[in-house]
């Protein structure tokens, strides 16, 4: 069923990312009478060469600024709800709310709806390292009721090269999709109960439908702005 919602997608955070979420809007929207309806999506896509170095160097202020401008330009070009197109850039979720007066979908409500919902009680976050390192997630997702278990200091730093050395220039390996595996692993060996792909394009390495149990963000998240 096609969402009568006209989304607003502050997107190139990577453009890796942007493509996924775009392809799901489409995927998820097929049905009803009419066969090639599909969702109205206004994209506005940030270079991501801004947003790097500002991410290395912890300047989230002026991340922020970026985004909070991203998004009024959706808001004026007709969209009536918006999503931030990465997990980690929600560190700036605030910010971009009081940009604007329309909705923002948060990723992170997203998830935690859907792992409740499932009746899982303990995520294991896979992500970049701001946002492991950082507790503007994990806080989030205990607040809403869900308990969360991180990976180990080593295999973050792994990951954050996964995801900015290989995934956000489209590269995909068999030896980064076992390892993110081994490390999911890891965590429901800690008592986690369900994978949390908390980095966008962590997507391109592992499915929902693996032997445990595995939440794509970027696919609750679309579900939630097509609503």
């Amino acid at each position: 069923m096609v969402s009568s919602r006209r989304i607003g997608l502050i997107g190139g955070l990577s453009w890796e990312s942007t493509a996924s979420y775009y392809r799901y809007f489409h995927e998820f929207s097929i049905g009803g009478d009419n066969e090639w309806s599909a969702p109205n999506v206004l994209i506005d896509s940030i270079d991501f060469g801004l947003i790097v170095p500002l991410q290395r160097e912890g300047d989230w202020n002026a991340t922020g600024v970026l985004l909070a401008d991203s998004a009024r330009r959706l808001e004026r070009a007709g969209a009536t709800v918006l999503g931030i197109g990465a997990n980690s850039m929600h560190i700036n979720f605030e910010q971009v709310v009081q940009a604007v007066q329309i909705p923002v979908v948060d990723v992170r409500v997203a998830v935690a709806n859907e792992a409740l919902a499932r009746s899982h009680k303990t995520i294991a976050l896979l992500g970049t390292k701001y946002l492991l390192e950082g507790s503007f997630y994990s806080d989030r997702l205990a607040e809403l009721g869900l308990s969360s278990l991180k990976p180990t200091a080593s295999q973050i730093d792994r990951l954050q090269e996964i995801i900015f050395q290989e995934l956000t220039k489209g590269a995909v390996t068999s030896a980064s999709r076992e390892y993110l595996r081994d490390v999911a692993l890891s965590l429901l060996d800690r008592g986690a109960d369900v994978v949390g792909l908390c980095c966008t394009e962590f997507g391109m390495l592992m499915r929902e439908d693996e032997a445990f149990a595995v939440i794509d963000s970027t696919k609750a998240h679309v579900r939630a702005l097509l609503v």
